[in-house]
C-alpha cells in the first residue's frame, strides 16, 4: 500500500509542475497523440480533457478543470470507492450497485455527446485531428479513386 501512495503522490507532483505551454518542446510529444483513440480516429474520446482537467485542479483553477473536462471528478471518486469497497459500508455499496454504475456511464456518455456537439471540431480539447492514422488512409483512398 505504500507503494500505491507513493506512486499517486508522484504523479500529484508531476501535474502541479506540469507546464501545458511547454509541453511540445519539452517531450515533443503532442496532445493528440496521447489518446490512442484520437491519434488513431482523429477524434476525441469521452475522456479528452480529463489529464489536463485534473492539472488545472491540481493548479486550484477549477474554471479551466471544467472546462476541459466537467466530470474531471468522477474518476477520483471510482478510484476511491474501489480502493475503499471493503473498509467502507458505503463505498461497497456504490461499487455492487448496477444502477449507480450504469448512472455514471450514462452521464460520462451523455456528457461527452453535448461537449461534441458544442465543441468539436474548433475548441479545446475537442478538435479533430488531422494527423491520425484514420484520415491519413482516408485521404489516400480519396486520391486514388
Amino acid at each position: 500500500m505504500k507503494i500505491l501512495k507513493f506512486i499517486l503522490l508522484a504523479f500529484l507532483v508531476l501535474f502541479i509542475i506540469y507546464d501545458s505551454k511547454n509541453h511540445l518542446k519539452y517531450y515533443n510529444i503532442e496532445i493528440g497523440e496521447l489518446c490512442l483513440i484520437k491519434r488513431t480516429t482523429g477524434f476525441p474520446c469521452p475522456a479528452c480533457g480529463m489529464t489536463r482537467a485534473h492539472i488545472e485542479a491540481f493548479r486550484l483553477n477549477f474554471k479551466k478543470a471544467f472546462y476541459y473536462h466537467p466530470l474531471f471528478i468522477l474518476p477520483s471518486i471510482i478510484f476511491a470507492v474501489i480502493i475503499l469497497r471493503n473498509k467502507s459500508k458505503t463505498a461497497d455499496y456504490i461499487y455492487n450497485n448496477k444502477y449507480i454504475i450504469f448512472a455514471f456511464l450514462f452521464i460520462f456518455v451523455a456528457v461527452y455527446i453535448v461537449r461534441f456537439v458544442l465543441l468539436f471540431p474548433d475548441k479545446e480539447p475537442f478538435t479533430y485531428n488531422y494527423d491520425s492514422n484514420l484520415y491519413i488512409i482516408l485521404k489516400f483512398f480519396k486520391n486514388i479513386f
